[in-house]
């Protein structure tokens, strides 16, 4: 089994990746949790492949279970949604020495741990992601956001899980589209933080593409200890480094609240926002223009947008104003220094960051 310690100040916790990891779940989660009690949020879909597997090795571990199955989907990341994870809470009888397992890919992860994080002031929360978008990304770090119709994760809590668990068989019953739109984050990985890794990317694409198991696992594992380093350094995105993980996020939280969370997943977004920062990167001098055309032609082999948005750049940009990282008037915004290297810059201009949006834009400005 591949382990990966996120070293954060006040305690650590592993990540644990192994093919079959499913089956351990019980015994994992025994080690850390003191109380009996434990709430199982998931979503129906996972529930379906899953549910019951993780339910029996959680109670042959000795737990009392409770299970909330929510509505899959972004549009159902909401305060009401959390709402309802609390009434299951209360019913279950959950107290500060319980503990909730999130089963499921980001949005489960998210408002469990919303819940978790907020329940009692605080209890003990296990992540299980299912999805690749959750094993590279979502469930390792301790943010936990829901969304409002005025914008994504605008309102949230850090709360670091007790330990993560990803199985990359999970990975074997994704959509398709699902399956890619993890492969945006990872791909972010390489830009931000390791070209090495982008050269792997473009050399097995088609294993990756082919869901290649041990090939799937080195990147889970390559990912959570890139994002193990950024965690360490800036626990609570307080000091300007972990933002650098927001590459492409910025723009592609946009675009997704611009859409109205149906037309595109969110690690779609992200690569139509890596699109635009990557076009501002090459304006200011930052990148090659090999290397934008680079991260284009790997988006499209992951079969990733890297344009066509149905709407003018002119609709997008006061969105931009909206994100959760802006302080005052000031938004910064995450670009890269050629492949593996990425800066914030602090203040962008209307006409290059107009610029940026047009790249993947399909509707010229609306008079």
């Amino acid at each position: 089994m591949r382990r990966v310690v996120i070293p954060i100040r006040e305690r650590g916790y592993t990540v644990h990746i192994a093919p079959g990891a499913l089956a351990h779940i019980g015994t994992i989660v025994r080690r850390t949790a003191a109380g009996r009690r434990i709430l199982l949020v998931t979503d129906k879909n996972v529930d379906r492949h899953y549910g019951g597997r993780v339910e029996r090795s959680l109670r042959s571990a000795g737990f009392a279970v409770a299970k909330h199955v929510a509505t899959p989907g972004e549009r159902g990341k909401t305060l009401a949604a959390v709402r309802r994870i609390y009434d299951s809470m209360a019913e279950a009888g959950l107290d500060r020495s319980s503990a909730v397992v999130a089963l499921g890919g980001g949005v489960v992860g998210d408002m469990a741990a919303f819940a978790a994080g907020t329940w009692h002031r605080g209890i003990p929360l296990f992540q299980i992601p299912t999805t690749l978008l959750a094993q590279v990304d979502a469930a390792v770090g301790g943010k936990a956001g829901v969304n409002l119709p005025s914008g994504k994760n605008l309102v949230g809590v850090f709360h670091q899980p007790a330990a993560v668990i990803s199985d990359p068989e999970t990975l074997a019953t994704l959509p398709p589209r699902e399956y890619g739109a993890g492969l945006g984050e990872v791909v972010k990985y390489g830009m931000i933080r390791d070209a090495r890794l982008f050269r792997r990317l473009e050399e097995e694409a088609d294993g990756i593409r082919a869901r290649e198991g041990a090939l799937l696992a080195a990147i889970i594992e390559r990912c959570c200890r890139i994002k193990a380093e950024y965690v360490a350094a800036d626990e609570r995105d307080s000091k300007g480094y972990r933002a650098q993980l927001n590459y492409g996020h910025t723009f592609g939280h946009a675009v997704e609240t611009a859409t109205g969370y149906r037309r595109y997943r969110h690690g779609e977004a992200v690569a139509l926002g890596m699109v635009c920062a990557s076009r501002i990167s090459e304006e200011l001098g930052w990148i090659d223009p090999a290397d934008r055309e680079r991260l284009a032609q790997l988006l499209r082999r992951f079969d990733l947008p890297t344009g066509g948005v149905p709407l003018s750049a002119e609709e997008l940009l006061p969105l931009l104003q909206t994100d959760k990282k802006r302080v005052g008037e000031r938004l910064g915004f995450v670009l890269t220094k050629g492949i593996g290297s990425a800066r914030v810059h602090p203040s962008l201009t209307r006409p290059l960051l107009i610029r940026g949006l047009r790249e993947i834009c399909d509707l010229p400005r609306r008079r």
